[in-house]
């Protein structure tokens, strides 16, 4: 062969495997990006479906925030290193310092929402509530109430929270971050397995870079959170006489929907606002505000946080700064969560550890206290007496309501009133267990209910509560009535639409049985 003609042929192979390395290198790239951006779970699958046609202005509004995640992803990048490189389409946030909680001037706050300076450093977090796909694929199982691959698992304790979050590391080979030891749960800060978020990781989360009530504005409507709209914020000053135009009802769903449903925060979130509320590692407690760098809650406790609201929960309830107390035993179709992990290993371990030790005696003496205003409750306190032989006490006021339930029970309310009693336990000291019954009024407990509970102390004790309610079940009542009796152990309670209707007898026997408490 002539040299010419062989140095052609050399030229045009080099040129040929250049080219071949070039396109490898350019589908490897691509492929990378697409990993990397849709995760190796079910987060890829989500991530697109809710997308739609849209106008300009949503299309436009959505590159916007895209552009402002990806630019706050790049830059936490780059000031923090990555512990472990896992596509599992969690966005990092960046750390930073927030104001935690909500200002006095915050109508319909409580008094344990103290605002007060905090600093996170950078974490992964989820974008999206834990699917029931995603659940039942790790733990083998699905407890939710309601139905759907893509709707967010419900129906969860606290302890099944974080039992899937070690699951879920192992399968991954991921250190696992929690060790359960009897009342004792540890956290290891330095793993850099899945994780739920930490209260104040969550509020920083649900803000996303703002300090309005919610990350959408002050007021909350169904185009942007799933919750019960015909109850919005501020609608217990508005329900009789509509006295503010910007407090308007929209659509009630009355079920969970899609994860990647509705808009999502400036941070790419979705849900961080109604749908379930979501389970946060922390005990529930007064803020500490000494320690505000990387909060992780009280030691002990008895209560565990959840955030955000649900799908059934009020407007009110739905608020960044709004804390939830539950039971961590208490599986509840509002419950869900939602999932993260480290950015950086920490060299600490977070020890916290159930702090009541209750336990209903093998004879106990119980009390039956009630509030009634149109006979459901107590005809419910009635027939657990009559089952129990407990003892039966009505809750009265000095004055007592009268008049449309809308009217008589706003004021007070609005007011934080807690009216005087004119009826009084006699030796509260004497009883065990109080099965505390109620109608939920505007999503918690009428405000006698209120006066009875500052009056008694009830450490060491056993609190039932049941509840009639025309559609909210209990709202956040049990939330309520837990953090003003942090030193009994309240328990799984009942709730009745109405009066209950003909199966409300076995129903109720159902649960004094699975709360330990036997029928004579």
């Amino acid at each position: 062969m002539k040299a010419g003609k062989r140095a052609k042929i050399i030229t045009l192979a080099v040129t040929a495997v250049c080219l071949a390395v070039i396109g490898v290198a350019i589908f490897s790239y691509t492929r990378g990006k697409e990993t990397t951006s849709s995760g190796a779970g079910t987060s890829q699958e989500r991530s697109e479906m809710t997308q739609g046609a849209g106008t300009a202005q949503e299309g436009a509004e959505m590159t916007r925030r895209a552009e402002t995640t990806q630019t706050q992803e790049t830059e936490a990048a780059a000031a923090v290193p990555e512990t472990t490189h896992i596509a599992d389409g969690l966005i990092l946030l960046p750390g930073a310092a927030f104001s935690m909680g909500s200002p006095s001037t915050e109508r319909q706050r409580q008094e344990d929402e103290v605002q007060h300076d905090v600093t996170v450093d950078s974490f992964y977090v989820d974008p999206y509530e834990v699917t029931q796909r995603d659940y039942e694929a790790v733990m083998g199982e699905n407890p939710s109430v309601f139905d759907g691959e893509n709707l967010p698992v419900d129906n969860v304790t606290w302890y099944n929270a974080i039992e899937y979050c070690n699951r879920l590391s192992e399968s991954r080979g991921l250190t696992p971050v929690y060790t359960i030891d009897g009342n004792t749960v540890s956290w290891d800060r330095g793993a850099n397995g899945y994780r739920l978020l930490t209260e104040a990781e969550w509020e920083y989360a649900a803000r996303g870079g703002t300090e309005t009530i919610y990350h959408f504005g002050n007021q909350v409507h169904s185009d942007y959170a799933n919750f019960e709209d015909s109850y919005p914020y501020l609608i217990e000053e508005n329900y009789v006489s509509r006295q503010d135009p910007e407090v308007v009802t929209s659509q009630n769903r009355g079920t969970t929907i899609a994860v990647d449903e509705l808009p999502p925060n400036a941070f790419g979130l979705y849900q961080m606002h109604g749908n379930v509320a979501e389970w946060c590692f922390d005990y529930y407690g007064a803020y500490d505000l000494t320690n505000t760098v990387n909060p992780v809650g009280a030691e002990c406790g008895s209560l565990r946080v959840n955030r955000g609201g649900s799908y059934n929960d009020f407007g009110k309830h739905l608020r960044s700064a709004y804390r939830s107390a539950t039971n961590p035993l208490d599986a509840d179709q509002n419950l869900g969560f939602r999932i993260c992990r480290n950015a950086k290993a920490l060299d600490e371990t977070v020890t916290t550890t159930y702090s009541l030790d209750i336990a209903i005696p093998e004879n106990p003496k119980i009390l039956i206290a009630y509030f009634s205003y149109s006979g459901n409750t107590e005809n419910a306190a009635k027939i657990i007496r009559d089952k129990t032989g407990a003892d039966l006490f009505e809750i009265t006021m000095e004055h007592p309501y009268n008049g449309n339930i809308y009217d008589v029970s706003q004021y007070d309310l609005m007011h934080d009133i807690h009216p005087a009693l004119a009826t009084h336990v006699e030796h509260m000291e004497q009883y065990d267990v109080i099965l505390l019954g109620y109608p939920t009024w505007w999503a918690t407990m009428p405000m006698p209910v209120y006066s009875f509970l500052e009056e008694y102390d009830f450490g060491g004790k056993t609190i039932l509560s049941f509840s009639s309610h025309g559609g909210t079940m209990f709202g956040d009542s049990v939330s309520d009535l837990s953090k003003m009796a942090q030193d009994a152990y309240v328990g799984i309670g009942f709730e009745f639409h109405y009066s209950g209707g003909s199966g409300l007898s076995d129903e109720i026997s159902q649960w004094l049985s699975a709360s330990g408490i036997r029928e004579r």
